[in-house]
């Protein structure tokens, strides 16, 4: 029997610490203990709990524990092992049952001292760390065989693993529960994990920090190691060739999703790749790194892990994004300069912010911030420049703005992707077709790389920015040709080769598996005409440079999956989160990128919030609705009205054979400019119509000027911007802006 015999539901107060305590043969020490442990809560003034864990023990050790419970029901509470497990077997079970957010882990022997875990939680706290070590003082100790033994495993330790340790073995710690919880999944069959227990923290990308603690010598009872010492040496010696296995050549990256499932076992639903696009698949990863210029072939690690999580419910998804969310926060405030400023001038802590429901109390961060505090104080203190990219575009109103990302974030991105691919019934290896800028950017190696990384994934680029009636008809050949799985690209560029393919005779005259739409917003007429073109369903991909995909489509069409694995997507409408069906702001906190932190970010897109409801596909991760556009493509009236850049696609798409293109740029309040490329059947009673809709919505005084030109240019990465405003409007202010949707343009 392993659990613990007290209920522990609805036990009071939420527990702040659990100290988790291993007991074999410790009878005599059980008593003072439990009393200098109750006392370190009494003048921490924290509510706390003891976890006695009986590991088998011979002497009167379980019933020195029961009289324990008995004196402080609810805070001493009793494990009890029938067989003599171990030590890691011991803080398993302590840790299975404890309450606290925050765990200890000490020896019942009193050598190490209880008093010290204040010190322990002051470091904790005070330095923001994921781990606080208690380093084994020489003060006082007996220095014979056992410390120079303990001394030289030491080095050992630090030796294999490239560590720097006081004292790497020492198993006085203090973490966060989940810490803790995620150490212990270990893989090996160790006969003392428990001196791997910081080189599991160094693995697992966990920050530390030690302090030296006072270390007497055992006054009661006697050691397990007593008369084994040569045994143990060789025991522990094959320990570390498993660790060194488990935690430097096998190690996976720290990837707090991978952990999360060890403790939290789903089962990967998605459909099997067939024999030869599996084959295809090992082929490629086998050539990865020679044909990617940043990323590695760890993408393989967070694709197969994202296979699994996408299955994981709306819980314990959330769960996991609270875990990432806290660790971003304790790493932000600990190592960016500009987070710990924020927070300090509100007075938080990393230990305020223990999930979403705390998101609040943190400041958002704009733009304009990102701009003024770049080569500053925004980035990290620690981050490794060899391996960050520098992510630069110029935004819907031309202003350039440049971002970094860090290789993981970078590989989470890669393998997000695919897995959002899959979604539509594509299978890596299946021919695709790509609506891409494809090379514009890169450096001449990087642009053969990802020519070669092409032509190993069947993928197959049209460059939008040569899209020219003259090469219409070649780009449809090409996709007849290749009956792809999948074609991807800018809704624009899908739209208008759509419409072509209906002018020259209604669709496609070949199979095509499905269409992901992306950049920007999808109109359903937009969509309708597309899946006409082609033959086959649109799936919708919402993001953006700075993240890459944010929210995609699955199978049931049914709104946008947030990559809950990798962002916490919040629609806020003045401050507060948005009612179902309610048009608000998107701010998104990046839970990956450690580099450059985004929390709270406001990225200036508009999207419709959904209620927190199950997808019918069975995946768990939250759903955001229609992607209105940006706020920058908001056009403000003269009486208090606003129309979002979705409006005008909805009302200039019932004109396309008057107005070929069309482009409404505000840059004064009360007047925009009307940019028009006219179509085979325009004529002035078209533009007095458009004139008279415009000023009904938007005020019978704005001064509108028209003009017509030959063209609406692109932007440099082959995006046009069907609304621009160069005014501001804030959607968390006093009084947020009344939207008139594309769905009821009468307002």
């Amino acid at each position: 029997m392993s659990a613990a015999e007290q209920p522990r539901e609805g036990l009071g107060d939420p527990v702040e610490l659990s100290v988790i305590v291993p007991c074999l043969n410790e009878e005599g020490n059980i008593p003072e203990l439990c009393e200098r442990v109750l006392k370190v809560f009494e003048v921490g003034e924290l509510v706390g709990e003891l976890i006695l864990v009986d590991d088998g023990s011979d002497d009167g050790t379980a019933a020195a524990i029961r009289r324990q419970m008995d004196q402080a029901p609810a805070v001493v509470v009793g494990c009890f092992h029938d067989a003599n497990q171990g030590i890691a077997a011991a803080w398993r079970s302590g840790v299975a049952v404890a309450r606290g957010k925050l765990c200890a882990i000490i020896d019942a022997d009193l050598q190490y001292q209880p008093e010290d875990m204040l010190r322990l939680r002051a470091a904790l706290y005070d330095h923001s760390v994921d781990i606080v070590q208690g380093w084994r003082s020489a003060v006082g100790r007996n220095k014979g065989p056992r410390y120079y033994y303990s001394r030289g495993f030491n080095w050992l330790l630090n030796t294999v693993f490239s560590m720097k340790m006081r004292d790497n073995k020492s198993g006085y710690l203090m973490c966060a529960h989940e810490v803790l919880e995620d150490l212990l999944g270990y893989q090996g069959r160790y006969h003392y994990w428990q001196s791997f227990v910081m080189v599991a923290a160094q693995a697992k990308g966990y920050s530390y920090r030690q302090i030296e603690t006072l270390f007497q010598d055992r006054k009661q009872g006697t050691s397990f190691l007593d008369g084994r010492a040569l045994e143990a040496s060789a025991k522990s010696l094959v320990d570390v060739a498993q660790a060194a296995w488990e935690y430097r050549l096998a190690s996976p990256p720290a990837d707090a999703a991978t952990q999360f499932l060890q403790r939290h076992p789903v089962v990967d639903r998605s459909q099997p790749r067939s024999p030869a696009n599996e084959a295809y698949w090992r082929a490629y990863l086998g050539a990865f790194n020679q044909c990617h210029w940043m990323i590695t072939r760890d993408v393989e690690h967070y694709y197969e892990t994202l296979c699994r999580t996408q299955w994981l419910d709306g819980a314990a998804l959330r769960e996991l994004q609270d875990e990432k969310l806290r660790r971003l926060v304790r790493h932000a405030y600990r190592n960016v300069p500009y987070y710990r400023a924020r927070m300090q001038e509100r007075k938080l802590k990393p230990e305020d912010v223990r999930g979403q429901d705390d998101l609040h109390k943190l400041p958002f961060l704009t733009k304009a911030e990102v701009r003024q505090h770049l080569y500053f104080d925004i980035m990290s203190d620690t981050h490794d420049k060899s391996q960050v990219l520098e992510i630069t575009t110029s935004g819907s109103t031309g202003e350039p703005f440049v971002c970094y990302a860090d290789r993981a974030q970078l590989e989470f991105r890669w393998a997000a992707t695919l897995r959002a691919l899959e979604w539509t019934g594509y299978s890596f290896g299946d021919p695709s077709v790509r609506l891409w800028h494809q090379t514009l950017g890169l450096s001449s190696s990087q642009a053969l790389r990802e020519r070669i990384d092409a032509r190993l994934s069947n993928r197959h680029f049209v460059p939008i920015f040569e899209l020219s009636d003259a090469r219409l008809d070649e780009t449809v050949r090409l996709i007849e040709r290749l009956e792809p799985a999948l074609v991807d690209g800018y809704a624009e560029a899908l739209d208008f080769i759509a419409h072509h393919i209906r002018r020259s005779g209604g669709s496609v005259r070949t199979k095509v598996g499905a269409v992901m739409s992306s950049a920007q917003t999808l109109p359903a007429q937009s969509r309708q005409t597309i899946e006409e073109a082609f033959g086959c369903r649109v799936f919708d991909k919402y993001g953006a440079r700075e993240f890459s995909g944010i929210a995609y489509e699955c199978e049931q069409h049914a709104g946008h999956h947030v990559v809950a694995e990798g962002y916490i997507v919040e629609i806020l409408r003045e401050g507060r989160p948005a009612k179902p069906g309610e048009v608000g702001e998107v701010v998104i906190t990046d839970l990956n990128n450690t580099c450059m932190p985004f929390l709270r970010y406001r990225i200036g897109d508009l999207a419709e919030a959904m209620a927190p409801a199950p997808c019918a596909c069975g995946r768990g991760a939250p759903r955001i609705g229609n992607i209105e556009g940006r706020i920058q493509s908001i056009i403000q009236g003269t009486d208090g009205r606003y129309l979002p850049g979705t409006f005008f696609s909805h009302y200039f798409k019932d004109l396309a054979h008057a107005i070929k293109r069309y482009q409404v740029i505000q840059r004064r309040r009360g007047a925009i400019t009307l940019r028009l490329v006219k179509g085979g059947r325009y004529s002035t009673s078209v533009l007095d119509e458009v004139l008279a809709t415009l000023h009904h919505h938007l005020g019978q005084d704005l001064h509108i000027d028209v003009e017509q030109v030959a063209d609406v240019e692109l932007i440099p990465t082959g995006k046009r911007v069907p609304s621009m405003s160069q005014l501001g409007v804030d959607f968390q202010g006093d009084a947020a802006p009344v939207i008139v949707r594309p769905g009821n343009p009468s307002g």
